[in-house]
């Protein structure tokens, strides 16, 4: 009797994550406001776990938590991150700003480097430089925007990587 082993796993979760690249796709802004939330609510729940601890600390030993002010710091971030989570949004705009500028100007100037060796590539990393600081200079005036736009790009690469985890749950090995 020749049965299939369906290791449910391989399944579902790959359904889970193309279901969640859809909605990465679908509504990015969305998908990005509930994950800063998500942030906010970690960073004040471990804040005021660490007060908590701190109490506990000082009840126990008499001495004063050395983390004390970490932990009130984290739960006041916690809680400015959760009543305004656009705030995180706004930030991680601005990061993939820096980033794309700074990977802009490193292309160019590896399109230089190379042109001076003779390569007869160079203009390749000159054109991936120059598409790299006009993206940076969009997602330095678009913040909001630029990170909407890396949520539907991991939202294409977890439904791509989804789906093919997906086939491969249905491929035997030999």
């Amino acid at each position: 009797m020749n049965h299939v082993n369906i290791q449910w796993d391989r399944i579902v979760m790959p359904l889970v994550g193309i279901v969640l690249g859809i909605y990465l796709v679908a509504r990015p802004w969305d998908a990005t406001g509930a994950i800063c939330s998500l942030i906010g609510w970690l960073v004040l729940l471990s804040g005021i776990a660490g007060i908590l601890n701190a109490a506990a600390f000082r009840r126990a030993t008499l001495l004063s938590d050395p983390f004390l002010p970490l932990s009130v710091a984290g739960t006041v971030l916690g809680l400015f991150i959760v009543t305004r989570p656009t705030i995180l949004v706004e930030i991680v705009g601005m990061i993939i700003c820096v980033f794309l500028l700074v990977e802009g100007v490193n292309s160019v100037q590896n399109a230089i480097q190379r042109q001076r060796w003779g390569d007869g590539l160079w203009w390749l990393p000159l054109v991936v430089g120059i598409l790299c600081l006009l993206l940076g200079l969009a997602a330095l005036f678009a913040p909001v925007a630029s990170t909407a736009m890396m949520m539907r790009l991991i939202g294409i690469s977890l439904i791509v990587s989804s789906a093919v985890n997906l086939l491969a749950a249905f491929v035997r090995p030999r």
